[in-house]
């Protein structure tokens, strides 16, 4: 008993909506209002370039992309850029809930070299951004 009183008060509910959206498909038709367009969605940056900085000795890179290097204990790695125009080094670690890997953002398009040290031992690897 109860649906058969539901099915007509949707039946109405529905048919209102129906007139009340082409009422404004109506209205809409003769304004002047612009529409926008929607555009293709562009990366804002293109993914990391991953290097092992142990058996890489050069890195290429885009000027939108970020460098992070792959290594065991993050958190004990250090990095000088001898250009700092050309990039800058982030050291990695915990942050938060999760552990950062240490890794190079590219500021401007050109060559640099840069050292890695994990205390222990110090790795050199020429940096080229394009």
């Amino acid at each position: 008993m109860h649906l058969n009183a539901i099915r007509p008060a949707f039946a109405l509910v529905l048919a209102f909506s129906l007139l009340f959206n082409a009422a404004l498909a109506a209205n809409a038709a003769d304004s002047n209002t612009a529409v926008a367009e929607p555009k293709m969605a562009t990366p804002a940056a293109l993914p990391p370039k991953m290097v092992n900085p142990l058996k890489a000795k050069t890195i290429t890179v885009k000027l939108k992309s970020a460098v992070v290097f792959t290594v065991k204990n993050p958190e004990i790695w250090k990095g000088k850029v001898v250009n700092p125009k050309i990039a800058k080094f982030v050291a990695g670690g915990p942050i938060s809930a999760y552990e950062t890997y240490p890794s190079l953002t590219p500021l401007k398009k050109g060559k640099t070299t840069i050292s890695l040290t994990d205390g222990k031992k110090t790795y050199f690897l020429k940096l080229t951004v394009s």
